[in-house]
């Protein structure tokens, strides 16, 4: 009879066990399958390790029709000039107004290679109570040739919460020291209540990480009241930020068009860095050319091998076309309505 109690309880303890919760299987010493979603699985193709990758549905919900009439156009605005950033607005978005254009240096401060800017947007709503910040892309191969050396190179402490790239850490203090920071407290002493969307495409998706990030950080706004949306973002901080990030903003989403190649840079098991950088939440991949209708997958885990990470060929015309719409020139056209 004893030795019956004695499996039993093994057994018990055993299935009490295999049944943890992913964070608590972790934290355990363990390992969670990700196939099984069970602890400890003696048999698993996809384990996970990290706590970031625990899978977890998003407390927002992603919005595709949403996505496509208003945050492309943003993104697409920003990488433009101020008269056609308005043109986005008014053949997309009519009741947006454009309220700052940015423009600053962020070379490099070698001074063999040529000047290098970065720029961005900020506009209101006052209809539907939205303020935007919107980050250009990389504008020119110096700009990428910078950001793709400087992943080599340093990485800078962001406030108490792990660390970023230095090229996007500099860059958006260029542009808060160059404007956006007595922007943002203007709006924000105008427009106590209204939402803020964040969101930009590329380096203008990570300066948007950053920016949404950095604001709640100085103090001006609540996570709750903070959308974020980017497009082709690259890793942009150590698997602290990320964690932070993805543990504060409710609503935070990094869209990836199926073999995007820059969501995959820098490697995340490059040898060289030992800081092994992260994606925040929450992922969602198109494996298409993303025309309207496309499916799209809500990625449950942040940075393991799953959704766009399963993919070994990637592209760089799927980084410069989203939503089945070619990026380049896309502002400089007034980002024309699709019918």
């Amino acid at each position: 009879m004893l030795k019956s109690l004695v499996i039993l309880s093994v057994g018990v303890l055993a299935v009490c066990q295999a049944l943890q919760s992913c964070e608590d299987c972790l934290k355990s010493g363990n390992h969670f399958c990700a196939d099984t979603k069970l602890c400890n699985s003696p048999v698993c193709l996809n384990s996970i390790t990290h706590i970031i990758n625990c899978p977890r549905a998003p407390n927002a919900t992603y919005d595709d029709n949403e996505a496509r009439t208003k945050w492309l156009p943003l993104f697409g605005a920003s990488a433009t000039g101020p008269i056609q950033a308005q043109k986005c607005f008014d053949n997309n978005w009519p009741t947006m107004k454009l309220s700052k254009h940015i423009l600053v240096n962020c070379s490099d401060p070698s001074p063999i290679l040529p000047l290098t800017t970065c720029a961005m947007l900020t506009a209101v709503d006052t209809t539907q109570k939205v303020l935007v910040m919107s980050f250009r892309a990389t504008n020119t191969g110096t700009q990428l040739e910078e950001e793709i050396l400087n992943y080599f190179v340093a990485k800078k402490p962001f406030f108490d919460s792990g660390y970023i790239f230095e090229f996007f850490y500099d860059a958006y203090v260029a542009l808060w020291k160059g404007g956006l920071e007595q922007e943002m407290r203007n709006l924000k002493y105008k427009y106590p209540d209204y939402e803020v969307w964040v969101t930009g495409h590329s380096l203008g998706a990570a300066l948007a990480s950053v920016g949404a990030s950095w604001v709640v950080k100085a103090g001006l706004f609540k996570p709750d009241n903070i959308k974020l949306l980017t497009a082709g973002q690259p890793r942009t901080g150590d698997y602290a930020y990320s964690l932070w990030h993805q543990n504060t903003f409710a609503y935070s989403f990094r869209v990836v068009h199926a073999h995007d190649i820059v969501p995959h840079v820098p490697f995340q098991y490059e040898l060289v860095d030992h800081d092994k950088m992260y994606h925040h939440r929450t992922e969602i991949w198109y494996n298409n050319d993303m025309s309207v209708g496309s499916t799209y997958h809500v990625c449950q885990e942040a940075d393991g091998f799953y959704c766009s990470s399963q993919n070994a060929d990637l592209s760089w015309n799927d980084h410069t076309h989203y939503f089945n719409t070619d990026l380049d020139g896309y502002g400089n056209q007034g980002c024309p309505k699709k019918q």
